[in-house]
């Protein structure tokens, strides 16, 4: 079956996300609901309809990861180097008790489902992983960047995307697909050889290249440096075992505290918003509700069993590190989902034939229920951190 779409196939799709999205965000406001809520369950309504297939929902999904990419960029881009640095503490410590902890936490409970050890541990430390876009763009919004549980999120959420090139490393171990002998550690140095060079290169030679094309009034250069720059960096992260997001934010960074940083933010923040917007409808397309039918106990009560698990690890986490009980309560419900990396641990442990295309699909729903359920979630937070201790 030809898993690729045709260039008409792909334009119809994104006008219906689009369309979908003009329409779903006034909608959610107007009835009290956040943007990001009302585009998800947009994209769980039009899934229902079956107007998309498998395959171009898919596909969509891929490329509406832009939209992270994007937002990652322009998240780099509003930080400097000291601000970052200042997430050390949340990034390590934070980071490496929330992913660790969690991971070894549900092994046990995946165990009773999965057929090995092993893999009962990848799907904890996949399910581990928080979800990126969704967090940041819901502390964006609200302002909250700058408080304490959203620099904690932000460095755990940077933390988790690093804590995916050893991950991707072992899933072959993992799933008993492969040995330890086939990896090379060589190659994870090398990963982070790049983000480096990532970062260099958007310090150094990029703003002489602005400098170039402004002076000579060559607007339409200046922009595509920008692009090439930021989808670049994205490729080449990705090529390198990164996330592509974590490629654009390094670019975003890099480009902080440049004269020419405002002309960037206002070139790359229109498509930001639309591409994000088609990332959200993206999420709720995945999920296929046919899945429900004779397993929905099964799967609300692994949706439950994760942010029971995750919230329960982060609050304690962040109070060892003597973070306030409102603050631990609000970090705790922020990142009690899972996230995109699952989608693409489930596709290729589908792909080798580990799981079985009902798992896969039951999989992708657990995830896309969790990321649903997040604003609820962060609202219960709210409500709980405003109780005494």
């Amino acid at each position: 079956m030809n898993t690729y779409l045709h260039l008409d196939e792909i334009v119809l799709a994104v006008t219906l996300l689009l369309m979908i999205s003009a329409v779903a965000i006034p909608l959610a406001r107007r009835f009290g609901m956040g943007a990001d809520l009302g585009l998800l369950i947009a994209g769980v309504i039009l899934g229902s309809s079956h107007i998309l297939g498998p395959t171009q929902v898919d596909r969509l999904r891929e490329i509406s990861e832009l939209g992270v990419v994007f937002f990652l960029f322009l998240i780099g881009l509003e930080l400097d180097l000291r601000k970052v640095w200042s997430l050390r503490r949340y990034a390590v410590v934070l980071g490496t008790l929330q992913v660790l902890v969690t991971g070894f936490v549900l092994m046990f409970y995946w165990r009773l489902f999965a057929p090995t050890w092993p893999l009962a541990l990848l799907l904890g430390l996949v399910i581990s992983n928080s979800s990126t876009a969704l967090v940041l763009q819901m502390l964006a919004s609200k302002r909250e960047l700058d408080q304490e549980h959203g620099r904690a999120a932000f460095g755990i959420l940077l933390f988790q995307d690093l804590a995916v090139v050893p991950i991707m490393v072992l899933v072959p171990v993992f799933a008993g697909t492969g040995s330890a002998e086939s990896i090379s550690w060589w190659d994870t140095g090398r990963t982070f050889g790049t983000m480096l060079v990532l970062f260099g290169f958007g310090r150094v030679v990029c703003p002489w290249l602005f400098r170039l094309t402004l002076a000579r009034n060559m607007t339409e250069s200046f922009t595509a440096v920008i692009f090439i720059a930021l989808l670049g960096s994205a490729w080449l992260a990705s090529r390198a075992g990164l996330s592509m997001a974590l490629g654009a934010f390094l670019m975003g960074l890099a480009f902080s505290g440049t004269a020419h940083q405002r002309g960037i933010e206002q070139e790359v923040t229109p498509f930001k918003n639309l591409l994000l917007a088609l990332f959200f409808v993206s999420v709720g397309l995945s999920l296929d509700l046919t899945v429900l039918t004779g397993h929905t106990t099964k799967l609300l009560m692994h949706v439950v069993v994760i942010v029971l698990v995750k919230t329960a690890v982060l609050y304690a986490a962040a109070r060892s590190l003597s973070m306030g009980h409102r603050q631990a309560v609000r970090l705790s419900f922020l990142l009690s989902q899972g996230g995109e990396f699952g989608f693409v641990i489930l596709s290729t442990l589908l792909a080798s034939g580990v799981v079985t295309p009902l798992q896969f699909a039951s999989g992708t729903m657990v995830i896309a229920l969790t990321m649903i359920a997040t604003p609820l979630l962060d609202q219960i937070g709210i409500r709980l951190s405003r109780r005494a201790t």
